[in-house]
């Protein structure tokens, strides 16, 4: 059907997954027109009718092992407007608990990938001021996309610095109980592909408190 309805049931079985997640990386190696709209057929199953108040299904999707795979084959296939659309209805607003979640992270870092420049810095206003709460729970892999997707616009640079050179400066009122008497410290190197002329290390010690 040219407008793929997709049942929950397919979402169901693990083999599912790989199947839908082969359908979409064809279509979009095809360059087909039918790629987007498989893409949001996806998304609205995953993300589909929920509770009037209270988080979007869509953020349950992120994560679960299995289904989040499937949203990051979408996000990686989905246009600039499908993107702007999923981040602005099922995203802003919850992106410090998404960055923080070990499963839902690798979604978050999908988006920057491919996400549009107006997105980029909703994300960055958002999630900037609290950068050191995903590098806290071991997940750089947010800072490096963070800092990838303002390499791809120049505008947003000064503000990715800004963040990028706070981190472990401003205060977090939530830390995570580590289990270890000395927390180990978290280095994130820094390629010359990433903002700088010259690769750099930034490290990150946890407070043991």
């Amino acid at each position: 059907s040219p407008n793929f309805p997709l049942s929950t049931d397919l979402l169901s079985p693990p083999c599912a997954s790989l199947c839908l997640q082969g359908a979409l990386s064809a279509l979009h190696r095809s360059q087909s027109p039918s790629c987007s709209r498989f893409c949001r057929s996806l998304i609205g199953c995953l993300g589909g009718a929920g509770p009037a108040h209270g988080p979007s299904p869509l953020l349950t999707s992120l994560q679960d092992p299995a289904r989040s795979r499937l949203l990051e084959a979408a996000m990686t296939a989905l246009d600039p407007p499908g993107l702007r659309e999923l981040f602005r209805d099922h995203l802003r607003g919850h992106l410090r608990g998404v960055a923080s979640h070990r499963v839902a992270n690798h979604g978050l870092q999908r988006l920057l990938d491919h996400a549009p420049e107006d997105v980029v810095w909703e994300v960055l206003l958002e999630l900037g001021p609290a950068l050191e709460e995903p590098l806290a729970r071991g997940h750089p892999g947010v800072l490096l996309a963070l800092l990838g997707a303002a390499r791809r616009f120049p505008r947003l640079q000064g503000e990715a610095l800004r963040c990028l050179f706070q981190v472990g400066h401003a205060p977090f009122p939530h830390r995570p109980r580590l289990l270890s008497a000395k927390p180990r410290p978290i280095c994130v190197t820094l390629p010359f592909s990433q903002l700088s002329h010259a690769p750099f290390v930034l490290c990150y010690f946890p407070s043991s408190s």
